[in-house]
């Protein structure tokens, strides 16, 4: 058990020095090669997927990168296995060169997630495992300048889910009253204060991201609420090539319209009719999946809920969003070791490209989630691990093992860790 007080005392001094040390440097920062793709490149490849909570899947995709003398690439997927999802994405399309950017892509999903409880003391046994089947369009407005040091974006998405079956730990189906399509909408706006020597392979620098994400549902009995991230990221470069990367992370759920939080109310409303089983057993299992599905709804109605921890991005031996609240912390540091330092062009009958470095890397992690911003920290959970990653033409390919208090997970998957937006979670 971590206090709170005692984790800010440790936090400080550990953040000033590391940013004293990156800002401090006499010469001024510069990016140490170009932002935007110039190098033409193509891949057709199979896909194998791990992701902590959803599970594997296997398929193919392909991409196209830096189309017609520009940083324009696109790219498309589709894989199978636990879960099942599809998509292609046009991005970086230059409305104005270099300063504004445009992104959009259409993705389709059917995953049946394990669901903990809400908060940091939940059993890892005690889930629900919701099968949903959606879609969603993305799009990306995005103001770039002095070579990416400054981005200020805004995102808009739409779709819609449909509830199919759940699922208890153990296999049973739940009676589901609602398998609907909800149409659901939201909108991000962030910017990004980047300066490092590289956007995509940082070794010296410090990040700033901040978002405000806003979710809209056609349910009137849940609450309307923004979310606020703040996302701190430094690193320190170690001999010739290696780096030393810290991240600080917080999320705030703020409610700007509550829901209903009457549980008579939201029995009638959403209720499992658990009275039309025959006392018993089933009606007994029913009545707590009932209670549990109400009073999770009456919690998100108060509170909100922030970017959860788990997963493929922070608390990497977790499931994907095995903590979530009102509130989410999280710290993490991480030692890249680059094993080459070099530009290898390669042409091969289904892939061309530039392959510029392999490295391994060692981590360590910890995170705490609570609905009230003075219970953060009153219980924390870790990770430590070890990873690989190929970097090839703008594309991170990482591999990632990691143990904590509930065993190991093995993360397989894109992009570097502690970023804000992933493929696995895009709003």
């Amino acid at each position: 058990m971590i206090k709170h007080s005692n984790s800010k005392l440790m936090a400080v001094p550990i953040l000033f020095l590391i940013l004293w040390q990156t800002l401090g440097w006499a010469d001024p920062l510069e990016r140490r090669r170009g932002q935007f793709g110039e190098d033409f490149g193509y891949f057709v490849y199979p896909i194998a997927g791990d992701i902590p909570g959803l599970g594997t899947a296997a398929g193919f995709g392909g991409t196209v990168l830096n189309m017609w003398d520009s940083d324009m690439d696109i790219t498309g997927f589709k894989i199978e296995g636990d879960f099942s999802a599809s998509g292609v994405a046009l991005l970086d399309v230059p409305l104005l060169k270099r300063q504004l950017i445009f992104d959009v892509g259409r993705y389709d999903f059917d995953v049946a997630p394990l669901v903990f409880k809400r908060g940091m003391t939940s059993s890892a046994e005690d889930t629900i495992q919701p099968k949903v089947k959606g879609d969603y369009l993305l799009g990306q407005v995005t103001y770039s300048a002095w070579q990416r040091m400054l981005e200020a974006y805004m995102r808009y998405g739409q779709g819609g889910t449909r509830l199919l079956e759940v699922l208890d730990k153990d296999g049973n189906h739940f009676p589901v009253i609602d398998t609907a399509r909800h149409e659901v909408r939201f909108h991000d706006l962030g910017v990004n204060f980047d300066y490092t020597d590289d956007r995509l392979d940082p070794r010296r620098g410090v990040r700033l991201e901040v978002a405000r994400k806003q979710f809209f549902s056609e349910d009137k009995l849940q609450s309307r609420f923004y979310v606020m991230d703040y996302n701190l990221s430094a690193y320190l470069p170690v001999r010739s090539w290696d780096t030393l990367a810290f991240n600080v992370f917080l999320s705030q759920a703020h409610i700007t319209h509550q829901g209903e939080i009457d549980y008579a109310t939201l029995q009638a409303q959403t209720g499992l009719n658990c009275d039309s089983q025959p006392p018993g057993a089933a009606q007994d299992q029913c009545r707590a999946t009932e209670n549990r599905r109400i009073n999770e709804l009456i919690a998100y109605n108060r509170f909100g809920i922030a970017s959860a921890l788990g997963g493929t991005q922070r608390l990497r031996s977790f499931a994907g969003s095995r903590y979530y609240a009102g509130q989410s912390m999280f710290y993490g540091a991480e030692y890249r070791w680059n094993l080459t330092e070099e530009r290898v062009p390669f042409n091969i009958y289904m892939a061309r490209g530039i392959r510029t470095n392999l490295q391994l890397a060692v981590f360590a992690e910890q995170g705490s989630v609570a609905d009230h911003f003075s219970d953060l920290w009153e219980h924390a959970r870790s990770s430590v691990g070890l990873g690989f990653r190929v970097l090839l033409s703008g594309i991170i390919i990482r591999a990632d093992l990691a143990q904590g208090a509930e065993g190991k997970e093995f993360v397989l998957f894109i992009t570097y860790p502690w970023s804000m937006f992933s493929v696995d979670n895009p709003g």
